[in-house]
């Protein structure tokens, strides 16, 4: 007799082998676990901005009534403002419902069964699970003991089916950024090369590495309003690209990806730079005060980031990691664990405002209390 199969067999079997992309814990779900009221949490384990939009995004989104109309598929408006950002031509800029859509498109164009991309681990693991969905391989080059991209390694690594070399920088979760000289070496090899900048005006060149894809065939560099804007939930992202690549980004993008909330948000933006950087200012000074907090536990290892967001090992000799995730989560403190054997020790703290680091120092000064 015939049996059906739980699985149809129209479904892709890359999905088989495909692990699921977990992000940060929502602040729901961390209620529902905790009892914790929602309004009581503070999230700091998704990297967003601890701060609103402008004031003048805020006005803009709730004046605006035309929402029963499409917006610009070309998104000629939000592309020139972006254009006068960044310093590069609008020709070679694409919009997406966040930088990780564009990240996926750009994999299903170029990678078929078989290819490979090169990553530099530990990095944001969505570009192992998008790669695996296309039914390609990622080959991990690990970084060096002080997380820097290991270059020769890299080179060494390619294969005849490798497509792309894919970089974050500044790096999630280690933080620190890709020297402009690396990136030029690895341009050197033809290859695509994919630097996510989604940190980059954190950083110490929040110019980042815009101003060289015009010169260079291969390069990519992708960005997000989602971490400096605080425009999480807006979902605005872009892409800066050679011209020959966003005429095939552009055919294979659905219309209108980006919604009209999200036009107006990114363009009110970037209208009132003072406010959305002077918060930029305001995180990296306290990125440098939570530093200095966890550096001055003997058993917190925090590293050196350019993000917003410092990764800390923890000796878990002297304190079991357990016993950190109770203490601060009796606050009402989100931070973000990893299942991950590169950070199998480690926790990621986004940067909040300075009440949030003083709520953390609390909770750790009471961590014997979680035995």
């Amino acid at each position: 007799m015939y049996t059906y199969s739980p699985r149809p067999v129209h479904v892709r079997p890359e999905l088989d082998r495909m692990a699921e992309y977990i992000p940060g814990e929502s602040q729901e779900a961390f209620s529902a676990r905790t009892g914790i009221p929602v309004d009581q949490l503070i999230k700091l384990n998704a990297n967003e901005s601890p701060y609103g939009p402008a004031p003048e995004v805020v006005a803009a989104l709730g004046n605006y009534f035309a929402y029963n109309n499409y917006p610009d598929t070309d998104s000629r408006a939000l592309k020139q403002a972006l254009a006068e950002y960044t310093g590069v031509d609008s020709q070679h800029i694409v919009v997406s419902h966040g930088s990780n859509e564009l990240i996926n498109l750009l994999w299903h164009i170029f990678l078929s069964v078989g290819d490979n991309i090169i990553c530099c681990p530990p990095t944001f693991s969505l570009y192992t699970f998008i790669t695996t969905f296309c039914g390609a391989y990622v080959l991990e080059v690990p970084r060096t003991d002080d997380y820097e991209v290991d270059v020769e390694a890299i080179i060494k690594a390619l294969t005849p089916e490798t497509k792309m070399i894919v970089l974050c920088s500044p790096n999630n979760p280690t933080g620190n950024p890709v020297s402009e000289q690396d990136i030029l070496a690895l341009l050197d090899t033809g290859r695509i090369v994919m630097v996510d900048e989604a940190y980059t005006e954190f950083s110490d060149k929040p110019q980042g590495l815009a101003h060289l894809v015009p010169q260079h065939r291969n390069l990519i560099v992708m960005r997000t309003f989602s971490k400096w804007a605080g425009l999480a939930g807006l979902r605005v992202g872009y892409g800066i690209f050679p011209e020959w690549i966003v005429s095939y980004m552009r055919r294979a993008q659905c219309p209108f990806e980006v919604n009209m909330a999200g036009h107006i948000a990114a363009i009110e933006t970037l209208k009132h730079l003072d406010y959305t950087l002077g918060k930029v200012r305001l995180l990296i000074e306290e990125r440098d005060r939570l530093f200095q907090m966890l550096a001055r536990r003997p058993y917190l290892h925090p590293m050196p980031s350019q993000g917003n967001f410092i990764l800390t090992e923890v000796d878990v000799e002297e304190v079991r990691m357990e016993r950190i995730k109770r203490a601060v989560e009796s606050r009402g403190v989100m931070l973000r664990y990893f299942n991950h054997p590169y950070l199998s020790n480690f926790v990621r703290l986004s940067v909040g405002r300075p009440e949030h680091t003083d709520i953390i120092a609390s909770a750790l000064d009471s961590i014997d209390e979680y035995i």
